[in-house]
């Protein structure tokens, strides 16, 4: 089939960059072709060649719903794949075009601001099961697609684990909780801070720091017009310090966040920061936000055997695994959809770190690799992807014979 992909840059550090990646790749190497469009004004070139991919311009439109059909229509496409909340588009499902967007649902009720984009799509694409219960609550059929780890991501060695840590700057006998995550509102990085401080109190003997991989001032402009999950960033800084945690809490340089890192930079324990590294100096990933739609963090560091905590709500408790789920029963609105981000427990925080600190991590950690194996990519696409565009492809271009319907173009 010839397919479009619509999302973050591919060749970027974000978690739908490397979605858009690994699902561009991987399915032209099982024979299909394939284009993408990148987002956020990120190429004004083009098209050009891009590991195989015909990459596209991306327009004016911060999210290229300005040329997305004339990208459409010269790429020939039998559909157009969006990877991003549905909710930024304004003119894409209005499109005479074969739609398919990922429905990324992140809180329930699901907002209509999402589900009144979903109408007109020729398939939907769940990426969690919670997300697709919420669209069956609203008489809307999706298809359960989730996102995927590469298989880069393993448990290192105990010896290249210490190396890690030197690396980073972190103490090799300490406790390590991480945070990896964006700088937005909807992370609830000052709550996870509470909790973790919280941990502290009740564990006055214990070594340990919280390392954040976050950027600590807002990376957006406070008057930057968005839409959707309360994208603006908050100033981190004056709480830590407000909270006495200036001392507890260990962070990069912020160009290093925003500039990203590699999943795997090889077996470089000098200067060679990658993602792979960063979660095998942790003990623990700590991502307790308002609400995930999935969660890259917690397979990668499952990968990695790594647990993670998260907040009991949206699609994160799927994809922890093995890790534990912090009870949440008060949420906020923060945005002008009005949707529910659930609050987690701050003293449930520190419970799960707790149990975390005095498991075994060796016994876990093979339990958290074989829930990573699930989402491996090779998996994702052999049991979810390529079954699901035969069955795209047969409504398409049908073929009816007497033993049943298939695609017409594999007869040619």
């Amino acid at each position: 089939m010839r397919l479009i992909f619509q999302g973050d840059r591919m060749w970027g550090k974000s978690a739908y960059s490397k979605v858009v990646y690994n699902l561009a790749t991987r399915l032209l190497k099982e024979g299909h072709d394939v284009a993408h469009i990148p987002m956020t004004r990120s190429l004004k070139g083009g098209p050009f060649n891009q590991s195989g991919v015909l990459t596209y311009s991306s327009g004016q439109n911060p999210f290229a719903e300005d040329v997305s059909v004339e990208h459409y229509i010269h790429f020939n496409a039998d559909m157009l794949i969006t990877v991003k909340e549905p909710w930024v588009f304004n003119t894409l499902h209005k499109e005479a075009i074969n739609f398919v967007p990922m429905a990324i649902i992140d809180h329930s009720p699901v907002s209509a601001s999402i589900t009144s984009r979903l109408h007109t799509a020729f398939k939907v694409i769940a990426v969690s099961r919670f997300g697709q219960s919420e669209l069956k609550k609203n008489k809307i059929e999706s298809t359960y697609i989730p996102h995927g780890v590469s298989e880069v991501y393993r448990p290192l060695s105990e010896v290249r684990r210490i190396a890690c840590r030197e690396m980073f700057s972190i103490d090799p006998d300490e406790f390590i909780v991480g945070i990896v995550a964006m700088n937005r509102s909807r992370k609830l990085i000052s709550r996870q801070i509470l909790g973790y401080k919280r941990f502290l109190e009740l564990n006055p003997d214990v070594k340990s720091h919280l390392f954040l991989w976050t950027d600590l001032q807002p990376t957006r402009r406070y008057d930057e017009p968005s839409t959707g999950i309360s994208d603006v960033g908050v100033s981190l800084l004056p709480e830590i310090m407000e909270l006495g945690m200036g001392e507890d809490i260990l962070w990069p340089d912020r160009k290093n966040v925003a500039d990203g890192i590699p999943e795997w930079a090889g077996d470089n324990y000098i200067d060679g920061w990658d993602m792979v590294k960063l979660y095998n100096a942790f003990d623990v990933n700590m991502l307790c936000t308002g609400g995930e739609g999935a969660g890259l963090p917690y397979i990668e560091a499952a990968a990695c055997g790594v647990p993670s905590i998260c907040t009991d709500y949206a699609g994160a408790p799927e994809y922890v695994g093995r890790g534990l789920a912090v009870p949440a029963k008060e949420y906020v609105v923060l945005n002008a959809p009005g949707t529910r981000y659930y609050l987690p427990d701050i003293d449930g925080m520190a419970e799960a770190l707790m149990k975390l600190y005095n498991t075994d991590r060796e016994k876990l950690a093979g339990k958290l690799t074989s829930h990573a194996e699930k989402y491996s990519w090779e998996n994702v696409v052999k049991r979810y992807v390529n079954p699901f565009l035969e069955e795209c492809e047969e409504e398409l271009y049908p073929l009816y014979s007497s033993t049943g319907v298939k695609s017409w173009r594999k007869e040619t």
